[in-house]
């Protein structure tokens, strides 16, 4: 399987710099140069390339601006931000980017990048999901798979997975039958993505898997607490137990 690429950087030489790079590597044969982002957002619902590189800093509108764009796409690219500013970092990753190379880069750290965009592209259904993620965070539709990115990893889980979720600061801690991971974002957004069926919100920090809920039992007038398959125990706040007892006991 052969790749495209598109490399948007207002640099001419960062431009060749990376396109030389790429060549070396022997399944990217389709790449095209932008020197900024007017008329990528056309040209890439017309010639649909796999991978956008995408500087952060140019003049006029910046890399973040774009992505923010291209991610709303019916299909989305994956998307690698090239930048001599590792402050952004953060802001590339909260736009689902598969990497982050900060220049200057040797062909070592390429090559690792080259490879984590190999292994998506190479696994259909796992990049099938990142950008179906990627349109459920811009609202699109409800998510079957949940895609965290770290600097070193990205982890795919399915939904179908996921135990419970609980609020803890900028972050999300997702439980699931693997484990657990943080994702930075609020609960309330995390399940405005989840389908309603499936998951029910039991106390201002907590939701869980509705068909794991095995107990609901009263602590004190204020308190209860939902049990789930497997024995872990929830909170469940006061204002929201008549909504929990009402679903399960309809």
């Amino acid at each position: 399987m052969r790749f495209s690429a598109f490399i948007v950087d207002d640099e001419s030489m960062a431009r060749g710099n990376l396109v030389h790079a790429l060549q070396k590597h022997d399944r990217w044969t389709d790449l095209k140069t932008f020197s900024s982002g007017k008329n990528l957002l056309a040209d890439v619902v017309r010639h649909k390339p796999q991978v956008v590189f995408l500087d952060i800093q140019m003049p006029g509108e910046d890399g973040i601006s774009i992505a923010h764009k291209l991610i709303e796409l019916r299909s989305p690219p994956l998307l690698v931000f090239v930048t001599a500013h590792s402050e952004h970092a953060v802001a590339a990753f909260e736009l689902y980017a598969l990497d982050y190379l900060l220049k200057p880069f040797d062909d070592e750290r390429l090559a690792r990048c080259v490879a984590r965009l190999e292994h998506a592209l190479d696994n259909q259904p796992a990049y099938q999901s990142s950008q179906s993620a990627q349109a459920a965070w811009a609202g699109a539709e409800q998510l079957d798979r949940l895609i965290i990115k770290s600097n070193s990893s990205v982890r795919i889980i399915d939904v179908r997975q996921i135990q419970w979720l609980t609020a803890n600061g900028n972050y999300v801690d997702i439980h699931h039958s693997e484990g657990k991971h943080m994702l930075r974002a609020s609960l309330k957004h995390v399940l405005s993505c989840l389908s309603p069926a499936e998951f029910i919100q039991t106390h201002r920090s907590h939701a869980v898997r509705c068909d794991l809920i095995r107990e609901v039992r009263s602590e004190d007038s204020d308190r209860s607490i939902v049990t789930l398959a497997g024995g872990n125990r929830i909170p469940v706040g006061k204002s929201f137990r008549q909504t929990l007892l009402d679903r399960i006991c309809p």
